[in-house]
C-alpha cells in the first residue's frame, strides 16, 4: 500500500489519483493529511505537497488540481527521464515537475475549455493544442509518465505491489452507412443512379441493380464475417451504430428500417452495441439522447431477426 500525503483534498486530485496511481501504475495507495501519520508510516510514501517532509519521494504540487472553474495556465517546461514534461517546478527534485497536474490537464482536454479557434466542423482544432506545439501528439506521454514513476517509487521501496498491466484487444467497429445500396429508399436511390449516369460510372450503375435485385450480394454487408472471425479468434467486439436523422454529413440507413433494425439486433446477440453519435448530436439539445433512445427501442423490439452466420 502506498500512502500518499497531501495538504488538502478536492474532486479533481481524487480523480487523477486513481486514474494515474490506481490504474495506470496499478499501486493501490491511500492518502492522508496528517504529517505526523505521515512521517511514522514505514511502508511506502509519496509526497504531493508545497514542500519535502523529510527524504520521502516528493512532488511539488501546483494549484491546478486544487482551484475551481476553468482558469488560463502559466506552467514552465522540462524533461524528465527523456520525456517531455510541462508544470515545471525545480530540478533539484526527483520528480521535476508536478505530473498530477500535468496528467489532469491532458486527459480532461483542459484547454478545450479555454477560448481557441474552431475548424470548419466546429471542432477543437489539434493545431492548437500543447501536444502538437510541443512536439508529443504521437506519444501515449501520460503512459510513459506513469510507468517512470513507478519506477521512481520502486527505487526507494522495492517491495512495494503493484498490478502489471496486461494488453487486451477490442474490435470496435463503426458503422456509419450499414448498406452502400440497400435500405436506401426510393428517392435516394433514383439520386444515386443519376449521380452515378453523370459521371459515366456505369459499373457502380450495374452493381447497384444488381444488389437490389438481389443478384449480388451488398458490398458493406460484411456483418456475418466479421461475426465469424470474432468468434472464430475470441475477440470482444462492440458496434457503434449511426442512429442520427438523414442529413449533410450523415448519410445512414433510416432508423425505421426493418432490415436495419433486424441487423441491430442480430449483432448484438453476439456482440456489444452502442451508439455513434451523428454530426449534429454535440450541439443540438436533446440530439444525443434520443439517439440513445432509438438504440433502446430497437433493442426491445420484437422484429423478424435476418438470419447470421451463428443462427
Amino acid at each position: 500500500m502506498l500512502l500518499v500525503y497531501t495538504q488538502q483534498n478536492s474532486p479533481r486530485l481524487h480523480y487523477i489519483l486513481n486514474l494515474f496511481i490506481g490504474e495506470l501504475m496499478g499501486i493501490p495507495f491511500t492518502l492522508t493529511h496528517n504529517r505526523e501519520e505521515f512521517k511514522s508510516y514505514s511502508g511506502a510514501k509519496l509526497n504531493y505537497s508545497e514542500s519535502p517532509i523529510e527524504n520521502e519521494p516528493f512532488i511539488y504540487a501546483e494549484k491546478l488540481l486544487f482551484e475551481k472553474g476553468i482558469e488560463d495556465q502559466q506552467f514552465g517546461f522540462t524533461e524528465w527521464v527523456g520525456q517531455k514534461a510541462f508544470y515545471a517546478t525545480h530540478p533539484k527534485y526527483v520528480i521535476p515537475f508536478d505530473v498530477f497536474a500535468a496528467s489532469f490537464y491532458l486527459v480532461s482536454r483542459y484547454e478545450e475549455y479555454l477560448p481557441h479557434l474552431r475548424d470548419a466542423h466546429d471542432r477543437y482544432n489539434e493545431t492548437e493544442s500543447l501536444a502538437y506545439t510541443r512536439g508529443f501528439l504521437q506519444k501515449p506521454l501520460i503512459n510513459i509518465w506513469a510507468k517512470n514513476l513507478r519506477e521512481v517509487l520502486l527505487s526507494y521501496f522495492p517491495s512495494l505491489p503493484f498490478t502489471p498491466s496486461k494488453y487486451r484487444y477490442i474490435s470496435t467497429v463503426d458503422i456509419d452507412n450499414a448498406y452502400a445500396y440497400l435500405e436506401k429508399g426510393f428517392m435516394r436511390t433514383i439520386g444515386a443512379y443519376g449521380r452515378s449516369l453523370v459521371n459515366l460510372d456505369f459499373q457502380q450503375v450495374i452493381e447497384r441493380t444488381k444488389v437490389l435485385l438481389r443478384m449480388a450480394h451488398d458490398p458493406y454487408d460484411t456483418y456475418d464475417l466479421m461475426l465469424d472471425l470474432h468468434k472464430r479468434y475470441k475477440v470482444n467486439a462492440i458496434y457503434f451504430f449511426l442512429l442520427g436523422e438523414y442529413g449533410e454529413n450523415d448519410k445512414n440507413v433510416s432508423v425505421d428500417s426493418r432490415t436495419f433494425q433486424s441487423l441491430i439486433q442480430s449483432l448484438a446477440d453476439y456482440a456489444e452495441t452502442g451508439i455513434h453519435p451523428s454530426y449534429g448530436s454535440n450541439n443540438q439539445q436533446g440530439r444525443l439522447q434520443k439517439e440513445v433512445q432509438i438504440l433502446s427501442r430497437i433493442l426491445k423490439r420484437e422484429v423478424k431477426k435476418k438470419p447470421s452466420a451463428f443462427s
